[in-house]
């Protein structure tokens, strides 16, 4: 699993397509703002590890 946030829709399109095509399972958190809060460090999924299954 792979989560990702940004303000620019397009690049994060981008880079879930790409992600994706590696085999990662990108989790889109929405904006810098709010997703970045989840991801930084002390935060829910600060070092959290996921693994995609089929």
């Amino acid at each position: 699993m792979l989560f990702l946030a940004g303000d620019d829709a397009d690049a994060k399109t981008t880079v879930k397509d790409l992600t994706a095509a590696f085999g990662f399972a990108p989790v889109d958190l929405g904006s810098l703002r709010e997703g970045g809060r989840l991801m930084q460090l002390g935060g829910p999924l600060s070092g959290l590890h996921a693994l995609k299954q089929d």
